[in-house]
């Protein structure tokens, strides 16, 4: 499977499968001994590695931000969303009061958070609020986008800013823009949705909004 270029997570599954086949095979004496530990699959070399978006490119985007889905790519480079929970907010999720986002469906549990509106997108998602459909993120028709076919709007954006990159670059972007800067890494992690790795940090420490909305401001 490795030598035909099948990719590193999915000769994880594999690994994976064949050792819970083989633990149900041990414990009803099928076979006695499991030899799925012994599989090797060689180490995870990424197919194309995540890549900072320019200030140059963000600055292009921010020219056309009147074009169409040109302002869903600048709303992920100023809130650290992963793509998926961009898309699956709904407008009940946005507090333009507090200006905050209420992510309540994502991928991890660290990831269900509350996030600041950065002021430059503001005017954006504000825009977003009063067109049509329930979804924040919907077509000129109100329809709301799967992964797919926001994957063709992003295409026609990328191409516009003669880009080249994925929307976890946003990201990656947000990331390393904080880093930079030398954000708090407790905020940081609070923003991105990321699960702190100190117990101490996880159990005690408590970053509310104002303190996050000063993070997520060290993006220009």
């Amino acid at each position: 499977m490795r030598k035909s270029g099948l990719s590193y997570s999915s000769l994880k599954k594999v690994r994976s499968l064949v050792s819970l086949i083989e633990k149900y095979a041990l414990e009803t004496e099928i076979i006695s001994r499991a030899y799925a530990p012994l599989l090797r699959i060689g180490k995870n070399h990424p197919v194309r590695p995540h890549k900072v978006i320019s200030r140059q490119k963000i600055n292009r985007l921010w020219a056309h931000a009147d074009q169409p889905g040109v302002d869903s790519v600048l709303i992920l480079l100023y809130t650290g969303l992963r793509c998926g929970e961009m898309l699956a907010l709904k407008k009940a999720d946005i507090n333009l009061r507090q200006q905050a986002i209420r992510i309540t469906r994502s991928k991890t549990q660290a990831g269900i958070r509350t996030i600041p509106i950065h002021h430059r997108i503001l005017p954006l998602i504000a825009a977003r609020m009063d067109g049509p459909g329930e979804m924040l993120i919907t077509d000129a028709e109100g329809r709301g986008y799967s992964y797919t076919r926001y994957c063709a709007l992003w295409c026609r954006v990328m191409a516009t800013i003669n880009g080249h990159h994925t929307t976890h670059d946003c990201r990656h972007t947000v990331a390393t823009l904080l880093d930079n800067a030398g954000a708090n890494e407790t905020a940081k992690r609070r923003i991105l949705g990321h699960a702190g790795g100190d117990v101490t940090e996880r159990v005690y420490t408590h970053k509310g909004l104002r303190q996050l909305r000063r993070c997520i401001e060290f993006l220009k």
